[in-house]
């Protein structure tokens, strides 16, 4: 509780269970200055939880500080040189859309990512993120391409940017055939 700074200096102020009181922080409200009380079992107690896990308050704090930048050096590393790499296997029989050159097909996702397989050439493929580079909605296959539920941009079938707000195309992804399997990594 904050007292006027002339309160603390009154001599016989006590507490609820009939201690004296000191003043131990002071500071200022909208120009008054205040002070905060407590008794000396307040301030005994409170020293003996410290003391209980043998850290001073400036140390905890200064642990915390250290956990929480080493909570930013993680985050600002790459996500993906983090994380496993992912696979995706993806059985071309299953989608019938890939027997033909240009075909699209949602094949799943990779951990989060959702993904989608053009057919480039006759043993040619190329796996795309569809998550937009604008605004992270998950795009559709529109036509011969794709494109964004939020804003309407649209990519060409090889993740090309076509039009609308976003500055690139659609990330593509490592991906390579194997005995009738296209393989994908993140």
């Amino acid at each position: 509780m904050l007292y006027p700074l002339s309160y603390g200096r009154r001599a016989g102020r006590k507490s609820s269970d009939g201690r004296p009181m000191r003043p131990i922080r002071a500071g200022r409200i909208g120009g008054s200055r205040f002070i905060r009380l407590a008794s000396d079992a307040n301030l005994q107690q409170t020293a003996g939880m410290s003391e209980d896990f043998g850290l001073t308050r400036r140390q905890a704090l200064g642990v915390a500080a250290a956990l929480c930048g080493f909570g930013a050096l993680a985050q600002s590393g790459s996500a993906q040189a983090a994380a496993p790499s992912a696979t995706l296997r993806v059985p071309l029989s299953k989608y019938p859309a890939l027997n033909r050159v240009g075909g699209i097909a949602m094949v799943g996702n990779l951990g989060s990512t959702p993904v989608a397989v053009v057919r480039t050439a006759a043993s040619t493929y190329i796996a795309l993120s569809r998550i937009c580079p604008h605004q992270g909605g998950t795009v559709a296959q529109s036509g011969s391409g794709f494109q964004c539920p939020r804003h309407f941009a649209t990519f060409s079938s090889t993740g090309a940017k076509v039009s609308g707000p976003v500055s690139s195309g659609l990330r593509q992804l490592s991906s390579r055939l194997s005995r009738n399997t296209l393989i994908i990594t993140g």
